[in-house]
């Protein structure tokens, strides 16, 4: 079976797509630099964790070659708040590193790359339904990284034959994301009521953006992985609602399950502003056309009490 190296691999996507993978018996490799591995703990003896900042191009290097590496899933990133906060490092990690993860697949002849993108790749002009051929300019570093991560794939792909995909993924909520990033709410508003403590939206009620369910995204991306040598396009827009739902309606429905849910709205307006420069839905026609696949979690309530009952039954890897 494949090797994936994970980049990012023991944070919230990429642990999650490493437990998919190895129940398919896929060999994982967890590369991280901050080695955190509560949200691994019940999968650190069954893969590979390695401590490497993909802003060392020789170390990535020596990484690919020694597991030889079958395809690389690119996680790792300084997400959008961090990014702006602190450009120099943003730009060393989400576009110094990107190249690196890219170069160093074709020189140790990896077969494949994934390349998590986002709706953050989608500036303001686009307001309603985003398709992948909008041309927009992102208004955060973040988003600009994930355009650049994109054509570079693409040139990569077409120069040196590196088969590529890339997801724009909407907000990706589930069970173990931290804060970090202006999307982060969408997943707290869950998380920690089902962790019996309150929460403050940074968002108001009225703002909405893309959902995408952790779930959702581990799975599409396997299946896109699995089908790379026949994908007709290589840059997908993944949501798993449409309508996105607006955090008013996200509270509501948590409140639904848990009734005591201590839930207030304090708006940040730097938040607010970037979640308002993203497109409020994902138009996820193309995906679900070429791969014929559809999210398994487009119900709300279903999404909402698949979180909460996982917080609830694995307190010791999710709970933050």
């Amino acid at each position: 079976m494949s090797t994936v190296l994970i980049t990012g691999g023991c944070g919230f996507v990429g642990s999650h797509l490493a437990r998919f993978l190895l129940e398919r018996d896929y060999n994982v490799i967890l590369m991280d630099l901050a080695v955190d591995e509560r949200l691994v703990k019940d999968i650190k003896d069954k893969s590979l964790i390695v401590k490497v900042d993909i802003t060392n191009a020789t170390q990535l290097t020596e990484v690919f070659k020694k597991y030889r590496v079958d395809v690389v899933a690119h996680y790792a990133a300084l997400l959008s708040s961090a990014a702006d906060s602190n450009p120099h490092l943003g730009y060393k990690v989400d576009f110094e590193g990107v190249w690196n993860v890219y170069n160093a697949a074709r020189a140790t002849e990896v077969e494949s790359v994934i390349f998590a993108s986002s709706v953050a790749a989608y500036g303001p002009e686009v307001l309603q339904q985003a398709k992948e051929n909008a041309y927009t300019v992102p208004q955060t570093l973040y988003g600009i990284s994930k355009q650049f991560g994109e054509m570079l794939g693409l040139w990569f792909y077409r120069k040196y034959g590196v088969q590529f995909v890339a997801f724009r993924y909407a907000s990706i909520i589930g069970p173990g994301r931290r804060n970090g990033g202006a999307s982060a709410y969408s997943t707290l508003i869950v998380q920690k009521p089902a962790q019996g403590e309150p929460y403050e939206v940074s968002v108001r009620e009225e703002d909405a953006m893309p959902i995408a369910y952790i779930k959702d995204v581990v799975e599409v991306t396997a299946v896109a992985y699995e089908n790379i040598k026949k994908l007709k396009s290589r840059i997908y827009n993944v949501a798993s609602l449409n309508p996105s739902p607006t955090a008013g309606e996200l509270a509501s429905r948590v409140k639904k399950h848990i009734p005591n849910a201590k839930i207030a709205f304090d708006p940040n307006p730097a938040i607010t502003d970037i979640v308002k420069s993203w497109p409020r839905n994902l138009d996820t026609s193309r995906i679900q056309s070429e791969l014929n696949w559809r999210p398994k979690y487009s119900n709300l309530d279903t999404l909402t009490s698949d979180f909460i009952r996982e917080v609830k039954q694995h307190p010791e890897v999710f709970y933050i």
